[in-house]
């Protein structure tokens, strides 16, 4: 997807949004990233939740959508949220729309701008991505209102759930997946000691927007004097 090799830029520095992709790079070409986060400001998703749902976000095949379905299929006594992230066209809408309304425990809803108005409602957030994530945004943003995720181990996922959730891989047994859905559904002792791991994971200083600025602005000025060394010698 790149439109050329980074490589070329001799003179670059290079900053990658997780461990996963800094891997990516250092393997396919031999360059060595400071990694920073996705910004997250938990102004604008921390939110007292009454956990209605089971909630995924982005109801797309490549995020674990058929997955999601044999999930919420399995669990039918719990409700389940999907949000359109990724604009539907009418005929896929439809087509989603079909396939919850023969689960019985599943909606879909708009997108929006405001994801209080998912996370207020949500008690666990289901990430089952069989795409290799760069990051998981969506772990981020419901970490800062306490809420678990169950998601897969794909590309940079796992890092951005980290300890505030479970981790399965995407093709392990569906088993798997049904019972840490519902032990964090029914377990009260369990939800709440990994929705406090959640919240305290938000709060990491990888996360902290000052300090993720501060290492931007160290590599922008490792970058300046690099080039003022170059031109000087």
């Amino acid at each position: 997807e790149l439109a050329g090799d980074p490589r070329e830029l001799q003179s670059a520095l290079y900053i990658a949004n997780s461990e996963f992709t800094a891997r990516a790079y250092k393997e396919k070409f031999g360059i060595e990233s400071t990694v920073i986060p996705p910004t997250i400001n938990p102004a604008f998703y921390s939110t007292p939740t009454t956990g209605e749902f089971v909630t995924m976000i982005n109801p797309y095949n490549e995020k674990g959508f058929e997955l999601a379905v044999q999930i919420a299929r399995e669990c039918a006594e719990i409700p389940f949220l999907f949000v359109e992230s990724w604009m539907l066209d009418d005929d896929h809408r439809a087509e989603i729309e079909r396939t919850l309304a023969s689960l019985g425990n599943a909606v879909l809803e708009s997108r929006t701008s405001d994801m209080k108005t998912v996370y207020g409602r949500t008690k666990i957030l289901l990430a089952p991505s069989k795409w290799e994530e760069a990051w998981g945004r969506v772990a981020s943003e419901a970490h800062c209102s306490g809420i678990p995720v169950v998601g897969s181990r794909r590309g940079g996922l796992p890092e951005a759930i980290g300890n505030g959730g479970v981790i399965l891989d995407y093709d392990a047994p569906l088993a798997d997946w049904v019972a840490a859905i519902r032990r964090l559904w029914t377990d009260k002792a369990d939800y709440d000691r990994m929705s406090a791991a959640a919240r305290l994971f938000a709060e990491r200083p990888q996360m902290n927007p000052d300090n993720q600025f501060a290492t931007f602005m160290d590599v922008l000025n490792r970058a300046v004097e690099g080039q003022s060394l170059r031109k000087a010698s």
